[in-house]
């Protein structure tokens, strides 16, 4: 074969590619690197391109770009609209409910304290007491929506129940509460019981070193009292005995909700708090005081005094009347006796703050005479009621006295010269710190279980497993009906994943004890990264696809070049 043949052949090729014919043209010689197996594969591209006018070309790209942000913009916003679906098709929980009542308590007591100031307000001063009541207002009048999960769950169950679906229902129940609610809760009393043993072993062992068998012996109590207490035969039991109480709870929402004069819709003023956690409210307060004492015997530092008083207090200024002369006395009188308890220290300790508390007593019983007769409201009359009472339960001596670990803690410092300095007492005091951080949250999932059992006693489980179906199925369906192997890529990767992760991480939340607010972010939030993650993974795929098919193109063409050149030989 010859060069010219060789030479002949490659100039036919280039032809036929219509690589002669742009940008240079076919009278025009070709540069060696503006020819390169990418170029050969955009042969259609080429074509186009001589076909259209120099400002068409130009503007193709943006054209492209265009269309990109726009696909992006709809898949993002249906991303949105998705998730956000699933998060009001659980609705509103008691999380939501405990919010707004922390808001409006808030904004009362900004309320309290500047309208019981003793100077004239100014004017910026007045401008926040007016914002105050506006926000208090509207969270009072928001509460009624957090009953919206409870008409839901309520009726879905209803429904079930006269489609003789019983038996589904409990099974249903009986997996969401042993392996979602109760989980955290036994995970976190398992990190308590640990943590007790770990301080209850080093102390045991300073007794053991320093021969002090009274400390052994607190050490021993300690165990005891927290087996008594805390260990996972007891709480298990508690749980268990909370759940058998409600099995009639949701006959009592349903009948409060569909059946009481003029139902739901028309009592949203009367239903402002959360009808599900209202109604087992007094035996939770039984249980919550029962623990709480218990574990103050076991561990009781002064800032779990300190925040339980100051929590008290300041529930019981927002209970009373600002405007009521009296009532505003004798709070700032408690409030003195308060802050003289701080100062309190020495051997006389004990003695003198139980003077002070009989002294605050008797402001309580006054204040509560007070609220009698200036709380018109039967609801916000109750409320009041029960921050009274609360105050009564955090000056009473079992509640503020020094727990055993508090003491052992104190035994070790004495054994030691260098006292608080020592390597021993900074173990022993970092072990004890842990153990009293582990059982304050283990008694705060308890409670919190609760509030979930009592949502899955109206029948929260068929409403989640709806909100689990619903965008499951939505998304598996956006993939499925895709036209070709490319799209189902496509949507799987921009709707499909950030769909299914965005609900998925909300109900991991649920499963950890994340509700409302803080469960709607998270799933927003994870489900929008999946989506610019996935997009971005799409454009790579689809760039890399368009290269291969170049690549390919350009191989067939080349094997056709060499058909021909040996035909041509021949």
């Amino acid at each position: 074969m010859s060069i010219n043949s060789i030479n002949n052949t490659f100039k036919n090729f280039l032809n036929s590619t219509g690589v002669l014919k742009t940008p240079y043209g076919a009278s025009q010689s070709i540069p060696a690197a503006a020819v390169n197996v990418g170029n050969i594969g955009d042969i259609n591209y080429a074509q186009t391109s001589a076909a259209s006018n120099t400002q068409d070309n130009s503007s193709a790209p943006n054209r492209k770009k265009l269309f990109g942000i726009i696909g992006i913009s709809v898949g993002s916003a249906l991303l949105l609209t998705v998730i956000g679906l699933f998060t009001l098709s659980k609705g509103f929980s008691g999380n939501i409910a405990r919010k707004l009542r922390k808001i409006s308590d808030g904004a009362k007591k900004a309320i309290y304290d500047l309208t019981t100031q003793s100077q004239e307000l100014t004017e910026s001063q007045k401008i926040k007491l007016r914002l105050h009541k506006g926000i208090q207002h509207f969270a009072d009048a928001m509460q009624a929506s957090s009953n919206i999960s409870a008409v839901k769950d309520s009726a879905m169950l209803k429904l079930l129940k006269k489609m003789h679906l019983q038996p589904m229902v409990n099974s249903i129940d009986k997996f969401f509460k042993n392996k979602l609610i109760l989980k955290t809760k036994n995970v976190a009393y398992n990190e308590a019981e640990y943590a007790t043993i770990q301080f209850c072993s080093y102390v045991e062992k300073l007794a053991k070193q320093k021969n002090s068998p009274e400390l052994a012996r607190k050490a021993k109590q300690i165990l005891s009292e927290y087996s008594a207490k805390f260990s996972a035969q007891n709480h298990v039991k508690r749980s268990e005995e909370a759940w058998e109480s409600m099995h009639g709870l949701h006959t009592d929402v349903y009948n409060r909700l569909f059946k009481q004069e003029g139902g739901f819709f028309k009592n949203l003023k009367q239903l402002r708090s959360y009808i599900t956690t209202d109604l087992i409210a007094p035996r939770k307060s039984v249980i919550d005081r029962e623990i709480r004492s218990a574990k103050a015997n076991i561990s009781n530092n002064l800032t779990d005094v300190n925040d339980a008083i100051k929590d008290a207090f300041n529930d019981l200024k927002i209970s009373i009347n600002p405007r009521n002369n009296a009532a505003v006395s004798i709070v700032q009188n408690i409030r003195k006796l308060l802050d003289e308890g701080k100062s309190l220290k020495g051997a006389t300790e004990a003695q003198a703050r139980e003077k002070l508390f009989q002294k605050i007593k008797i402001y309580l019983d006054e204040l509560s005479g007070i609220a009698q007769k200036d709380i018109k409201d039967a609801q916000e009359l109750k409320l009041a009621r029960q921050r009274i009472s609360k105050f009564y339960d955090v000056i009473k001596p079992d509640f503020y006295k020094k727990g055993l670990a508090q003491e052992a803690i104190t035994d070790v410092k004495n054994m030691f010269e260098s006292g608080a300095k020592s390597k021993e007492y900074q173990l022993a005091h970092k072990y004890m710190k842990n153990m009293n951080t582990k059982l304050n949250n283990a008694i705060y999932q308890e409670m919190n279980v609760y509030d979930k059992m009592a949502e899955l006693a109206v029948g929260s489980a068929p409403s989640d497993i709806l909100g689990i179906l619903a965008p499951t199925a939505l998304g598996v369906g956006m993939v499925v009906n895709a036209d070709n192997k490319d799209e189902r890529i496509s949507k799987t990767l921009t709707q499909g994943v950030p769909i299914l992760g965005g609900v998925g991480v909300t109900y991991y939340g649920t499963v950890r004890g994340y509700t409302g607010a803080k469960n709607l972010v998270l799933g927003l939030g994870s489900g929008w990264i999946l989506n610019i993650i996935g997009t971005k993974v799409d454009e790579y795929v689809k760039k890399y696809r368009g290269e291969q098919k170049k690549l390919k193109s350009a191989f067939e063409s080349w094997t056709k070049l060499q058909k021909t050149q040996n035909s041509q030989d021949v």
